[in-house]
């Protein structure tokens, strides 16, 4: 019976693959794949294929199931389902000779561009019965490169800079081959180096290159021309050299509704007067303006006045007081609920571009295994801080963009289980360095949390039992951001963090007290002591028509020190599953390694590490309008170290059967990870994104030594729906 479903479903599964064949349907030759090779090597290079007109159509694992749902709508339908067919699908690429032709011409030119002048390209058809290959031949040949390097001003201001200018050049004779590019580059880096010496008027227009390759085909002879300025005037076009410019004078233009005291027009970002004209200095200006909450826009003004500039600072405020809202739901450890908050903003309240915010955040929830009452779990939180520009201590900080925050924080966190409140405060600077990198200190961040209750089964169910009791959490954190950069089709984005807690005061506490207990206290409250960092690095390949590849990889380590014996605060723990995670588990319901699924039916464990792993990957294409769909995988678990169970609280960790399936080992790694997959929907509402993401269990490490991989008719107990609000990642 068994080998009678798998011959069906492969049955099945031939005749799907069959049916995603378009040159069955098609009278005119389907370009089943359209390659470039270059030197008789085939390349993916973007610089090539992005010039092409005739492109394959989406390939999806040897299939084209897009193209297929195109061919569904036949001919003349006009209806609503036949439309949306052809929007979802893909037109089949067909050959055209007419298109082959233009191809050749654009990969022609960008040869020359890339110093191959005497480039040969020609294409190859070849027809099957499955559809035509076409194949783009691009023979190079020899490259022309830079024999002779000559630069010539037409001005007497820009001849005395000419030497440095050619000093510092990126082209060097004989080395290079002659590309586009490069010249361009080029460019840009002569009208910079001049601006940079008061060159106003001089932009990279001004900068030209004779190309002579006459008798001497692969070896040219280039000479730079940096050109007068040309501008307009009441007699026409006049050629005047270019000089340097100094700024007289800068001020600032604002409506009266902008209330300044002299406070806040020293934190303006000024460019300095008396100086020679700097396109730098007002870049950097422009940017530290568009980080102030208090000024909707601004920019720069000059005004020529003779031999200097008159420079005016263009300010439109913001609005002053605002009030905004949102709002969520929420599906955690069982909880389902939702939270939402209210925040007031005032911009510039004292005339210092200060921005002030209180923010009232509540939520409430209900447990599914508790039906006694509508909502059996609740968190209310307050929050206020004050935020004005620039590094308090450091005026003149090497950044393009820089604010401090002092804020301050009161919340409550209640459940059937405990009743905790947390007590918070910190110092915060923000900027981002001239290369984009965004940094978040906070050298002085405190919180208390005080656990007014906490039921005992509950707690004997914790495996971190350190957040559960009244405890400091004392130290200075620091988070990176590399903001996502792009190359080609691919994007990355990196972020960093590391944050510690009771380093400097468990140094005083036993420089003082040499003698004391082994885990000191603060007014008999315990201090968190640990190290802990997180890496978190994220890749998207652009596709067409919105069909992209987002992949993730994360990983973090939580090393607890001398006050804090065996395991770590609950908050700051890593923790595994949920909507944003691995999408197979509800949040809080897996890890630390393979720990036996019976612990989490039989205690209500919240499991945790402080070593955390994961790797997501996920497909993402669109469906209609704002709804979209996405294809995930995620692999991944947290466990614990052996340090942290040298004086485990809970009795169940001193299990040693159970100790060998918690702690991170290399040998086991594979074995107590998490696999799932599944299938995720969104729905895009312009200012926020709803996500529904079904994750099944694929590999459940909690099971091992009981069938820890899926079967079929598992569904139900093997699958998770997770709800949540953006993208995962």
């Amino acid at each position: 019976m068994a080998r009678k479903k798998v011959l069906l479903a492969s049955s099945l599964l031939l005749a799907a693959l069959w049916s995603c064949q378009p040159q069955r349907h098609l009278e005119d030759p389907w370009l089943r794949t359209v390659s470039v090779s270059v030197d008789g090597k085939a390349t993916d290079e973007e610089a090539y294929t992005e010039l092409l007109q005739l492109r394959p159509n989406t390939n999806v694992f040897g299939t084209f199931p897009y193209v297929w749902l195109y061919l569904q709508a036949k001919p003349g339908k006009t209806t609503g389902y036949a439309n949306w067919l052809r929007r979802i699908g893909e037109r089949p690429v067909l050959w055209d000779s007419s298109l082959a032709a233009s191809d050749v011409e654009q990969l022609t030119l960008r040869l020359k561009q890339d110093g191959y002048f005497y480039a040969d390209v020609s294409y190859d058809l070849k027809e099957t019965r499955r559809g035509a290959t076409l194949t783009y031949k691009l023979d190079r040949g020899t490259p022309t490169r830079l024999s002779q390097l000559y630069y010539v001003s037409m001005g007497p201001s820009v001849d005395a800079f000419l030497e440095d200018v050619q000093a510092s050049s990126n082209l060097a004779n004989g080395k290079y081959v002659l590309r586009m590019e490069q010249l361009d580059e080029e460019r840009r880096r002569i009208a910079s180096f001049l601006q940079e010496k008061g060159f106003y008027t001089f932009g990279p227009e001004a900068v030209h290159f004779d190309v002579d390759t006459l008798g001497h085909p692969y070896a040219a002879t280039v000479t730079v021309r940096l050109d007068n300025w040309i501008r307009n005037s009441e007699y026409g076009t006049v050629e005047e050299p270019h000089r340097v410019w100094i700024i007289r004078e800068a001020r600032g233009q604002w409506p009266e509704s902008l209330r300044l005291n002299p406070t806040g027009i020293e934190r303006l970002p000024w460019i300095p007067a008396g100086q020679p004209f700097q396109a730098s200095a007002v870049t950097k200006s422009t940017q530290r303006l568009r980080a102030i909450p208090a000024v909707q826009s601004g920019r720069w003004q000059f005004a020529m006045v003779q031999d200097s500039l008159n420079a005016t600072l263009q300010l439109v405020p913001a609005q002053r007081v605002g009030l905004t809202w949102k709002g969520e739901s929420t599906a955690l450890s069982g909880i389902y609920g939702v939270q939402s908050s209210l925040e007031l903003f005032d911009h510039n309240p004292f005339g210092g571009l200060e921005h002030v915010n209180v923010t009232l955040s509540g939520g409430v929830g209900a447990q599914l295994a508790d039906t006694s009452t509508l909502f059996n779990t609740y968190f209310l939180d307050l929050e206020t801080g004050i935020q004005w520009p620039g590094l308090w201590g450091w005026k003149d900080a090497p950044v393009s963009a820089a604010s401090t925050r002092l804020s301050a924080s009161v919340g409550r966190q209640y459940r059937a289980e405990f009743d905790r409140l947390a007590l918070g405060s910190a110092l915060q600077y923000q900027f981002t360095t001239a290369k984009g990198y965004q940094w978040d200190v906070s050298p002085i961040d405190l919180t208390y949390i005080d656990l007014r209750q906490v039921d005992s089964s509950f707690y004997q169910a914790l495996s971190i039992k350190s957040g559960f009791q009244d405890v400091f959490l004392i130290g200075p954190r620091v988070r990176l951001v590399q903001p996502f950069k792009r190359s080609g089709r691919w994007e990355r984005r990196a972020e960093w963090g590391f944050e510690t807690s009771g380093i400097l005061t468990d140094v005083l506490a036993r420089s003082l007290y040499p003698t004391g207990a082994d885990v000191r206290t603060i007014a008999g409250v315990p201090y968190a002591h640990y190290l802990r960092a997180k890496v978190d690095l994220r890749w998207l390949r652009r596709g067409t028509k919105n069909r992209d590849w987002a992949f993730r990889a994360m990983a973090g380590e939580l090393f607890t020190l001398k006050n804090t014996p065996g395991l770590p605060p609950f908050e700051r723990a890593f923790f595994a599953g949920g909507s944003n995670d691995l999408r197979g588990w509800l949040n809080f319901r897996l890890g630390p390694g393979a720990l036996p699924l019976a612990v989490f039916d039989s205690t209500g464990y919240l499991g945790s590490g402080t070593r955390k792993l994961l790797f997501q990957s996920e497909y993402r294409f669109p469906v209609s309008g704002a709804l979209s769909a996405a294809l995930f995988t995620d692999f991944g678990n947290t466990w614990l170290l052996a340090r942290n169970l040298q004086e485990p609280a809970s009795t169940l960790l001193q299990n040693p059967s159970i100790q060998e399936r918690i702690q991170f080992r290399p040998r086991t790694f594979l074995a107590q990870s998490a696999w799932d997959a599944g299938l995720g929907i969104r729905y895009d509402l312009d200012f926020f994104v709803i996500r529904v993401d079904w994750g099944l269990q694929i590999y459940d490490p909690r099971r091992l030594g009981n069938q820890p991989w899926w079967v079929p008719g598992e569904w139900a107990q093997r699958s998770t729906l997770n709800f949540g609000l953006g993208m995962p990642f």
